[in-house]
Order: structure tokens, then sequence, then C-alpha cells
């Protein structure tokens, strides 16, 4: 579990860098983001597609499925 928290920080850091801080999408959004990242709770969802681009994430999350989001868990 440990490593999934590393693996979403990891991703979701480098992709509001990318995609807000960098980019034109607007902190709103990558706020958003980062919400929507909360409800995807399987460790294997963060760690499995180890090629994230910076510009992924928000298509991703797009795509998670519900077994993605078995329950809210506020510690990973």
């Amino acid at each position: 579990m440990a490593w999934g928290t590393g693996c979403r920080h990891q991703v979701l850091a480098t992709a509001c860098t990318a995609l807000v801080v960098e980019g034109d999408t607007a902190e709103t959004e990558g706020e958003a983001m980062g919400n929507k990242a909360r409800t995807v709770t399987r460790t294997g969802w963060w760690i499995d597609p180890h090629s994230f681009e910076p510009g992924d994430p928000p298509e991703l999350l797009a795509a998670a499925t519900d077994t993605d989001r078995p329950v809210e868990n506020p510690h990973f």
C-alpha cells in the first residue's frame, strides 16, 4: 500500500506540474483531478501503469472503473 501511495503522489505531482504550473489547465481543474484521484483506491491501479505520461491522469482517471474505486480509504 505504501508503494501505491508513493506512485499516486508521484503521478499526481508530475501531472499537476505539467498541466497546471507549466501548462494552461486551470487550478480548479487540477484540484478536481486530485479529488477524482482520491476515489481510486485500488493500489494496483497506481502501480500497474508504470509509464504514466504527465498529461495522462485526467483521461485515465475518467476511464477508471468501479473496481478501481471500491471504497473511500483516507489512509491511501
